[in-house]
Order: C-alpha cells, then structure tokens, then sequence
C-alpha cells in the first residue's frame, strides 16, 4: 500500500470516529498528534483538508515525509484493518476502504454472514468523497451475537481488501485492444 493511500485510510478514520488520534511520525524525527483537545497538534479536519491537497495533481505529497503512522485514542487497532470502540455502551468496529460505497454494500451482501440475523448486526457506510475514502461501522446491540462483532468484522474488511486487491489488477491489466488482440 502507498503511503498516501493509509494516510488517506488512517485520516479518515480519525475524522470520522469520535476520540480517535492519528500518531505520526516524519523522517526528521518528529512527531505530530491528530485529534482534539489539547494534547493534539492538529484537528481533524485540519488534517482531512491537508490529506485530501496532497492527493491532489502538482501538490506535494506530505506522505513521503512519514515513517509512520498509527491510529488511537478511542480506536483500538484489532487486526485485520479492523479497528476498535465502544461508544455509548455499545461495541463499533471499524474498516476503511478506498472502494466506493455502492461496492462496500455489494461486498458485505457477498460476505455470507447466515449465522447472524439481520436484526442483529447493523452496518454502516460513511462516505468521504475529499479522501476517496469510504468509512465501515459494523454494531451489534443484540448481545447474543456481540461474540461474533470481531469474526463479522473481518470478515468484511477481508472481502473489502480483496476486492480492493482486484479493482488494482483489472486497472494494471493489459486490454486486449492494447495487448494486440481482439475478443
């Protein structure tokens, strides 16, 4: 993965989710925080506009500078590219993906989840049309299946990153018109 691309995953995670910090850290040794409140360095949506510039034609792109980058605060990173809440009293995980949302909705109708009911889980989608980013809440509030909340969770981001995977390779792979041939 391009170091813009997390940037971008990573930026829109901590835009969309309350209490959640970017930590990252530049080739010179520094360290900036992104978050609110006081002990952060730059606000969200400071850092959504300066994300979204550097993905932009002629524009530096501020993500060469960075060795790395972690997500925190109210987020916990479970693996996976699953990340981590509870709001309210009830369990959130989160995934973010550079599919569009019409494709996030197609993927999770393929995911096969027939162990949970419907009314058990709830999935949401958050667009973020600046990033190229589309943000996944997935919740359950019935606790006979909160078990599963991590296992679901995965699940999803897994199919999300193959087909994110696949949208790569179609765009990479040679047309036939291109390649010489004709279907």
């Amino acid at each position: 993965m391009k170091p813009l691309e997390r940037l971008r995953l990573a930026t829109a995670l901590s835009h969309t989710v309350p209490g959640a910090k970017l930590h990252l850290r530049t080739d010179r040794g520094e360290s900036v925080v992104v978050g609110e409140g006081a002990h952060a360095d730059n606000g969200p949506c400071a850092m959504r506009r300066v994300v979204a510039a550097s993905a932009c034609p002629n524009q530096p792109d501020l993500s060469e500078h960075l060795v790395d980058i972690s997500v925190g605060g109210a987020l916990t990173d479970v693996g996976g590219g699953v990340f981590s809440t509870c709001r309210n009293g009830i369990e959130q995980r989160w995934i973010a993906t550079t599919l569009l949302p019409d494709r996030v909705a197609q993927v999770l109708a393929d995911v096969g989840l027939d162990a949970v009911p419907d009314e058990a889980m709830h999935a949401a989608v958050k667009p973020d049309s600046g990033l190229a980013v589309t943000v996944l809440a997935i919740t359950t509030s019935d606790m006979r299946f909160h078990h599963m909340l991590d296992e679901i969770a995965v699940l999803a981001a897994g199919a999300c990153l193959v087909e994110e995977l696949s949208c790569d390779v179609s765009r990479l792979a040679p047309s036939n018109e291109t390649a010489g041939g004709v279907s």
